[in-house]
């Protein structure tokens, strides 16, 4: 049982989780683009930036009675309602897809596996060693042949060893304190910090620049060499575990613009598909008409725009108004 529960704000989550959901949206605006300089970073952000969303659900998350309810109202009714929204909006742009709820449409896909992640919970908790048993189910996953992102089992799977750092981060600190306190003390030096920093720097850049980015994304089954394919997603696990230790380790506690981003980044994950879908369609012949350099930089303002108009605290009181309007008429009264 992990010693997280609490549902008091702590800056230093909300600006890793604003940190993220910037990341969130940068990612989007750089999703298949014919610059290289773009697709690059597309697939450097996607090496750690939903690991730190899910380590921060993952601290967060508890194990009590009233949790499933609670799973469902703010994670499963969302992603209904807006799967459905979705599947409405794009009939006039082709034939969408049958199995709406069992293909998870665009970003939407996290909201399921959260949702997998917080029900199972309270099993993985009983494991003796929750984050190994995972992570090896992680690459043992991609063995099953599958066609595509059905359920997205795939990342549920391979997102669940960091949920769960999260999950178990303050008892799994404190027990290293403990009884390893000379392994405690040295991960504080300095000197080591550094090394780990770098060594996890010069790794992301150099994963992102040699791996394709539909592997970084680990979301379908192995292709090719088992064995080379296996190191590879294993090296994505562990470089998401450990860049979003790193940046942990360094974000502050005081309150800042990344703050309002995290505390309202529900909001944001949602709503932002629709801008960007709709930035990419009308200013997509003027994107390609400029520099590389002017492209990316046009790339990192309108995220920022983005995600500035989406952080504003009426959107969010809205957006959770509206849904718990709709979770009550699905749900009897307790």
């Amino acid at each position: 049982m992990n010693a997280n529960n609490t549902n008091k704000r702590i800056n230093r989550f909300d600006n890793l989780r604003g940190l993220a959901i910037f990341l969130v949206v940068l990612g989007h605006m750089a999703f298949s683009t014919k610059f290289l300089s773009i697709n690059y970073l597309h697939s450097y952000i996607f090496i750690f930036h939903l690991a730190i969303l899910f380590f921060v659900a993952g601290y967060f998350s508890k194990i009590d009675l009233n949790q499933p309810i609670k799973i469902f109202k703010r994670i499963l009714v969302p992603y209904i309602l807006f799967t459905i929204i979705y599947w409405i909006i794009y009939i006039p742009f082709g034939k969408p897809s049958e199995a709406i709820f069992i293909y998870p449409t665009y970003a939407l896909w996290f909201l399921l596996s959260l949702f997998f992640m917080k029900m199972a919970l309270p099993i993985l908790d009983k494991l003796r060693y929750p984050i190994l048993f995972t992570f090896i189910l992680a690459l043992l996953f991609g063995f099953i042949k599958y066609t595509g992102d059905i359920l997205s089992l795939s990342r549920t799977f391979c997102f669940l060893p960091v949920f769960l750092t999260g999950f178990y981060f303050n008892e799994y600190k404190a027990r290293l304190r403990e009884n390893y306190s000379n392994i405690s003390s040295a991960l504080e030096n300095s000197k080591v910090i550094f090394l780990s920093v770098l060594i996890a720097f010069l790794a992301s850049i150099s994963a992102a620049y040699y791996i394709p980015g539909s592997i970084i994304m680990m979301k379908f089954p192995y292709d090719g060499s088992y064995l080379i394919n296996i190191a590879i997603r294993a090296l994505i696990i562990v470089l998401g575990i450990a860049i979003t230790l790193i940046i942990n380790r360094f974000m502050t506690d005081k309150e800042c613009l990344l703050t309002k981003w995290g505390r309202n980044s529900m909001a944001i994950y949602i709503l932002h598909i629709f801008f960007i879908v709709l930035v990419k369609k009308f200013t997509e012949s003027f994107f390609y008409s400029q520099s590389e350099i002017i492209a990316l930089l046009i790339t990192f303002i309108l995220s920022f725009l983005i995600v500035i108009l989406l952080s504003q605290d009426w959107i969010s009181k809205c957006f959770k108004r509206t849904m718990e309007f709709i979770a009550n008429l699905i749900l009897k009264d307790a």
